[in-house]
């Protein structure tokens, strides 16, 4: 039986979260294996900024299976690092880390929440789409946006 947990960011995952975002970046999007300066530095580019960082981890086997951030900028939040392990797609995961971000956004006021998403990624597309988001031409905010992504907008 599956034992999932939904926990916090703790200091003491940042390795395994590193690796966990780098193989579903490769296996999902084709991104190259590197040292991405968000996920290195959780506390710093997440949580000082009063964003947050959750995990899912399957306590059967004590590995992470889903990861999600939020980086707040006054009253925006930018959805960063939403991944769920493909073999565990489809059992909510993802719904519950993005139920967790959305309700902890309200919290500390953020009013709109902005993301990016491979182009390739049609699941993911229709999850942000089901869950009230819509895709726009261009973004609208100063972050990365990489050659084969699409962006989306929400206003909570």
């Amino acid at each position: 039986m599956e034992t999932i947990k939904y926990i916090e960011y703790d200091n003491k995952y940042l390795e395994e979260i590193n690796n966990f975002i780098n193989e579903s970046m490769h296996k999902f999007i084709n991104r190259p294996y590197k040292v991405r300066e968000d996920v290195a530095n959780i506390d710093e580019h997440y949580i000082e900024n009063g964003g947050n960082f959750w995990i899912a981890i399957d306590t059967n086997f004590n590995k992470i299976i889903g990861t999600i951030g939020i980086e707040k900028r006054k009253d925006i939040g930018i959805v960063r690092r939403f991944y769920v392990q493909e073999e565990y797609q489809n059992k909510r995961i993802g719904t519950n880390l993005y139920q967790t971000l959305e309700k902890y956004s309200k919290e500390v006021n953020i009013k709109t929440l902005y993301l990016t998403c491979g182009n390739v990624l049609e699941k993911a597309h229709r999850f942000y789409l089901n869950n009230g988001y819509h895709q726009i031409e261009k973004m609208e905010i100063d972050i990365h946006v990489g050659e084969n992504d699409d962006s989306f907008k929400k206003i909570l």
